[in-house]
């Protein structure tokens, strides 16, 4: 099927074409074009050439642009070229060197290759960036490009007369120093010669014609793991090990490294804002190719069509592009524009480069206009009266919940398809990992709301439950990590203070399971990370929890303070030691002054301001959310979380201007 604009063509283009044979150097082939353009190529730009494809012809409706979809791969646009069948081809990689061979073979000259557009930071088989993998036990900060050649290619580093073998010649100290460096990285060359579209990338960006090392582990595609999986699986486990992947491949047994163009050039880690901007040095490109026209040029109908694609409105419409591919840089943009003039191409000058939109459509937009905000469900209320009042201020702004649960928050601010993350807990460590691997900093965290007394809300503050029976009144904080942190020190009921029959109590630590929400908050606030004691038991939910401690005299657990019924008996806090000791029982005054020592809190996360971001939006949010009119929108929404202190709040609103919107 095509997507035809313009004049009709008859027939259909050929996926499957492929190149009569070789006659020499003369062109043989006349391409036909009909006055307009016939695109095939590599599936992944095909909408976006769709979406170009109508727009132009908006534009100009006498213009004829096909948009073939039967294709998956840019070879398949290359044969159909050289075949005559088509005049133009998308390319989703750099042409093969075997490529640009056949076209002056076939057709006396190479072809006419312009970048279009940036590649995807990290959308899957989206022209994605490529991230440096070492094991994370290696201590190497980073890489130049001239470095990583020597990696890969096994010669002499810069300066060096013996081949690239240890990591102590790209510098550690140590037992590193004898250390082999073993390279895992794909094949380079398939069976039809031609290597991977990844390895021409490196091929061209890295080795520049240099061959691969000798000893490179090869890695394959498998049921069930792709290559590049694979890659970093390997490196994962081996501590020697180096290689090449995509950024959404990364796991926590390996560590990207930072790169530098060129000795005494910065260091980019490959953020998502680095890549869009073009500052990472392993950021790629896409592409169309033209055969040249009996002049040497362009046709005419490509001049037009790349005039289009380059300008404001072909760029804008980059951004909403399912493969996430990103605008021109303005470097890139004057690669294209300088390429065109010096081959004289166009009769009428190109849009100015000043036109074009700084920046493509934030991710956070959605389809209707509207910003989303990605996040915790039981937020809703709040989040829906805040709303309300910040449209009355900023008329031109209309809100998309996805309130699914916090789980679905870190995710989505790091690829930047929520404006700002609403969350019940804080980041887990492997979800603060996973965040700063992608974006290269960590989130901005301000808090909004004290949790609730309420029973229906689902983020209460916490309390220690013993049995009815259990005379115990009071426990201090300290005892507290006596009980639940490992290793366990306090065992007995004398140990707490009791006497008689009491006092031999063989005390059972229980509470929330270790890896839910708050289990992570106890032992990160209150057992200082130690982790559980070995006896520890953990339960999915508080009822669950409520419900042992009602049945067993031995239990002592902490659960949500909601949650608490007369079946079982909630313990008085006691902090500080001698005269200044309090006790708290968790009243709604003592949480609202922020004095109750197992509250917890509602939490707001925003991206740290980058080049490509508009924090504007998200500043103008949390002042609100932090002003009085905010705070008593919170309070008066259900399901009756706790405004902050006035105290909390200038804090948080310090924090808010130093960072986000300063």
């Amino acid at each position: 099927m095509l997507i035809a604009l313009g004049v009709a063509v008859a027939g259909s283009i050929p996926a499957n074409a492929t190149p009569a044979p070789d006659a020499g150097s003369q062109p043989v082939v006349a391409i036909a074009t009909d006055g307009g353009l016939r695109c095939l190529g590599a599936s992944t730009m095909q909408p976006l050439l769709a979406a170009w494809a109508r727009a132009f012809r908006a534009h100009r409706p006498q213009a004829s642009v096909e948009i073939g979809d039967s294709s998956h791969y840019s070879a398949e646009g290359v044969a159909a070229t050289l075949a005559g069948q088509v005049n133009c081809i998308s390319f989703a990689r750099e042409p093969f060197p075997a490529e640009l061979a056949a076209f002056k073979r076939r057709l006396g000259q190479a072809p006419i290759v312009i970048p279009v557009a940036g590649g995807s930071y990290a959308t899957p088989h989206g022209t994605f960036a490529l991230a440096i993998y070492v094991n994370r036990a290696n201590p190497l900060r980073g890489l130049t490009l001239a470095q990583l050649a020597a990696v890969f290619s096994g010669a002499p580093a810069p300066g060096r007369h013996r081949p690239l073998a240890s990591w102590g010649q790209l510098g550690l100290r140590g037992d590193w120093a004898a250390r082999p460096i073993h390279l895992y990285g794909m094949t380079p060359r398939r069976a039809s010669g031609n290597p991977p579209g990844i390895v021409n990338f490196l091929d061209r960006r890295v080795l520049g014609g240099r061959s691969w090392r000798s000893d490179l582990r090869v890695q394959v595609d498998t049921p069930g793991t792709s290559t590049l999986a694979a890659i970093v699986r390997q490196v994962g486990a081996d501590p020697d090990g180096i290689g090449y992947s995509g950024f959404d491949y990364a796991s926590g047994a390996v560590r990207a490294l930072p790169l530098a163009v060129a000795q005494g050039t910065p260091f980019h880690a490959g953020t998502l804002g680095e890549v869009a901007a073009g500052r990472y040095a392993l950021a790629r490109t896409i592409y169309l190719g033209f055969p040249r026209s009996s002049t040497g040029g362009l046709s005419p109908a490509a001049c037009q069509f790349l005039s289009f694609v380059l300008g404001a409105d072909g760029q804008r419409l980059i951004a909403q592009d399912r493969m996430h591919f990103d605008p021109l840089t303005p470097a890139q943009d004057h690669t294209a524009r300088t390429a065109l003039a010096r081959e004289g191409l166009c009769d009428a000058p190109l849009p100015s480069a000043d036109a074009r939109p700084p920046h493509p459509r934030p991710a956070y937009i959605d389809d209707n206009g509207a910003v989303r905000i990605v996040g915790y469900n039981d937020m809703r209320w709040m989040l829906e009266a805040l709303d309300r009042r910040f449209e009355s201020t900023h008329p031109s702004i209309r809100f998309d919940l996805v309130l699914k649960g916090t789980r679905t928050a870190p995710a989505a601010l790091a690829e930047g398809s929520s404006l700002f993350a609403p969350m019940g807990a804080e980041f887990t460590d492997q979800a603060l990992a996973r965040y700063q691997q992608r974006v290269g900093t960590s989130p901005l965290k301000f808090r909004v709301a004290h949790a609730a007394l309420d029973p229906r809300a689902r983020s209460s503050p916490l309390a220690i439950y013993v049995n009815p029976a259990n005379p115990l009144a009071v426990i201090s904080m300290r005892q507290l990590r006596g009980i639940f942190a490992a290793p366990q020190r306090l065992l007995e009921g004398a140990q707490l203070g009791l006497s008689g029959a009491w006092a031999h109590w063989r005390i059972e630590p229980c509470g929330l399971a270790q890896d839910t929400a708050l289990g992570v908050f106890m032992n990160r606030h209150h057992l200082g990370g130690a982790g559980y004691a070995r006896s520890y038991r953990g339960f999915r939910e508080s009822a669950a929890v409520l419900r042992h401690v009602a049945l067993d005299p031995a239990a002592l657990c902490f659960a949500d303070l909601n949650q608490a019924s007369d079946a079982v008996h909630v313990l008085g806090i006691r902090t500080g030691t001698g005269d200044a000791r309090e006790t708290f029982t968790g009243s709604r005054q003592e949480i609202v002054a922020g004095r109750y020592p197992l509250d917890r809190f509602l939490y707001i996360y925003a991206r740290k301001p980058d080049a490509r971001d508009d924090h504007a939006l998200a500043c103008d949010y949390l002042r609100l959310v932090l002003s009085d009119g905010g705070q008593q929108a919170i309070a008066a929404a259900a399901p009756g979380y706790l405004p902050l202190s006035e105290a909390e709040r200038s804090v948080e609103r310090r924090r808010l201007e130093a960072s986000l919107c300063r």
